[in-house]
């Protein structure tokens, strides 16, 4: 019996024996080729795409027509069309034909070339959702060079005995296939929390651990595997005490859930009367029933990056249109909040040629991206308005440093409402606007920036690493990604109070609204609303209702007290934990 820690991506406990899938990189030959074979090359390659195409079209035909079988990819089909859309993709397909004409070399050597130069690309992107995106990408161009190498893959959907799946990756399409009443969880070598199969294993409810880096080389098929999904912890071959230990964790785990359910419909509230919005971040329609499910208030961040991404043309005021009235048409009656276009460069839109940058994160991208191309911008603000006809919607700008972005933002913003009143076009005409709060400068004038919105919403995950000067992603200076730092807590109570005296309400929508340990804290930082993972929910709402406010600010003064962000955790963490034991086991 050995143990072996990994990334918990999806909360439970199951134990059950090993099924290992091939998914390792394609092994294949890099060659120079003769000019006069380059067209035949070329061919290969676009049959290979054909046929990758043909499969998940497939694969998608079975899921929807299984019954017996009960797939649990049924409402998750959107992810299959995100890797049909890759398959379209002028970065990954256009620059490999180019790459075999240009270099006269074979298929296989020109598509691991252009990927390894796509994926240096997403290296530079801050945000985790997408960068986590180079991942789909590799799971195409896997997927097409087993069509170019002639080597087939292992099918999930015919797996016909309870299972725990081993992998070295697992494509959201493999994920799809999965039986619900056979796949009792999986295990990865690679991954992170914010890939699709990971997004998809927590709203399917099937526990799960990835990063595990060597989990394919250790076990053998038919190995007992128990998963601690809550804590990240794979146990190999566990003998009779360990299994009898986890069969019981199991039971307090279900337990739990069980109890949480009730706090699912139920208001935010505190013992004595303070009430707190919980809302949900989403990034695709389908996520709505799982948002629904747990009780969230609304949609407190849409990120709407991904109609931009990896397609060959910009989206169309009528596709945007489509899915901002389909969010609001799922979400009715709570709010949603749309941000706007929130990345930059040709990196990402095909159709608009911009210089590579030194330094991404701080360069043209979110409102200053869309105060250039102010086309690109008009077009989304007309479909947001439009949409916001059917239901209650607010606007908010991403990466808002001063006063002159956000009086021009709000001026395009009447240019389409003029427009939009000329063509007689139904609109919500006192539709409310915010912006992010994420920048030092835009703390430092929060009190200006108050006067001309009607809300804020506090992007911890770019406030803290722009607050503090370190690169989350870099893991020589990770360590220093400090929540509770207290200038960062300092920051976030000057934020609030500068908007509520300025009579607007505040929203945290990044990582640490989500966090358990710091409700508390950040309930007594007074903020308005708190969006996060539906998951997440909850759990949050059992900390809040099981609360007094009295006792939260003596917490958050008793941390104002405290001069390093140690002393200011291990307090934090000890009271939560002696206030809310079943919450923090």
């Amino acid at each position: 019996m050995y143990k072996l820690q990994g990334i918990a991506v999806s909360p439970g406990i199951v134990t059950g024996k090993a099924y290992l899938l091939d998914r390792k990189r394609v092994r294949h030959i890099e060659k120079p080729i003769k000019v006069e074979s380059v067209e035949h090359e070329t061919q290969r390659f676009l049959e290979a795409v054909e046929n990758s195409k043909n499969q998940l079209i497939s694969i998608k035909d079975k899921i929807a027509g299984s019954k017996s079988k009960k797939p649990i990819g049924h409402g998750h089909l959107y992810i299959i069309d995100i890797h049909l859309m890759f398959l379209e993709d002028k970065m990954l397909i256009d620059e490999t034909i180019n790459t075999i004409r240009k270099k006269e070399i074979n298929a296989e050597w020109a598509l691991r070339l252009v990927v390894k130069n796509i994926q240096k690309v997403f290296d530079n992107i801050e945000d985790e959702y997408f960068k986590e995106r180079s991942s789909d990408i590799m799971h195409i161009s896997e997927r097409i060079m087993r069509n170019l190498v002639g080597k087939e893959e292992q099918s999930i959907i015919e797996i016909d005995e309870e299972i725990i799946i081993i992998a070295h990756d697992l494509s959201p399409a493999d994920t799809a296939q999965m039986a619900l009443n056979k796949v009792k969880g999986f295990l990865t070598d690679i991954g992170s929390k914010t890939s699709h199969t990971a997004i998809m294993a927590r709203s399917l409810k099937i526990p799960a651990i990835v990063g595990l880096e060597r989990i394919t080389d250790v076990i053998n098929g038919g190995d007992i595997i128990i998963i601690d999904g809550i804590s990240g912890t794979v146990i190999i071959n566990p003998n009779a005490a360990t299994i009898k230990e986890y069969d019981q964790k199991k039971l307090n785990y279900d337990e739990y859930e069980k109890k949480l359910f009730v706090y699912k419909k139920l208001p935010a509230v505190t013992k004595d009367g303070r009430r707190i919005i919980l809302s949900a971040n989403i990034e695709l329609i389908d996520e709505i029933p799982t948002t629904i499910e747990y009780g969230a208030e609304g949609i407190g961040l849409y990120r709407t990056e991904f109609l931009y991404m990896n397609r060959k043309n910009l989206p169309t005021e009528e596709e945007h249109f489509e899915v901002y009235k389909n969010l609001v048409d799922g979400i009715s009656p709570y709010p949603i909040t749309i941000r706007t276009l929130d990345l930059g460069g040709d990196k990402f839109i095909s159709q608009i040629q911009l210089a590579d940058e030194m330094n991404p994160a701080m360069g043209l991208r979110a409102i200053r991206f869309c105060l250039k191309e102010k086309q690109i911008f008009k077009t989304q603000l007309r479909a947001i308005l439009r949409a916001s006809h059917y239901g209650e919607i607010k606007v908010m700008f991403p990466m808002i440093s001063g006063i002159p972005e956000i009086r021009e933002a709000k001026g395009i913003l009447e240019e389409v409402k003029t427009s939009l009143k000329h063509d007689k076009t139904p609109f919500d005409e006192n539709i409310q606007v915010g912006i992010m709060v994420e920048i030092p400068s835009a703390v430092t004038i929060a009190d200006l920036l108050a006067k001309e919105v009607g809300f804020f919403s506090i992007g911890t995950n770019d406030l803290i690493q722009y607050s503090l000067a370190i690169d989350r992603v870099n893991e020589h200076v990770a360590y220093l990604y400090e929540p509770l730092h207290p200038a960062l807590l300092r920051t976030i109570k000057h934020i609030v109070d500068t908007a509520h005296n300025a009579g607007i309400s505040v929203s945290m929508c990044g990582e640490m609204a989500g966090e358990q340990e710091y409700i508390l804290v950040l309930l007594a930082l007074g903020l308005d609303q708190l969006s996060m993972n539906s998951m997440s929910i909850p759990r949050v709402k059992k900390i809040l209702r099981s609360s007094k406010y009295h006792d939260a600010n003596e917490i958050l003064n008793n941390c104002f007290k405290m001069s390093t962000t140690y002393e200011i955790e291990k307090y934090v963490r000890q009271e939560m934990h002696t206030m809310f034991p079943d919450d923090f086991s």
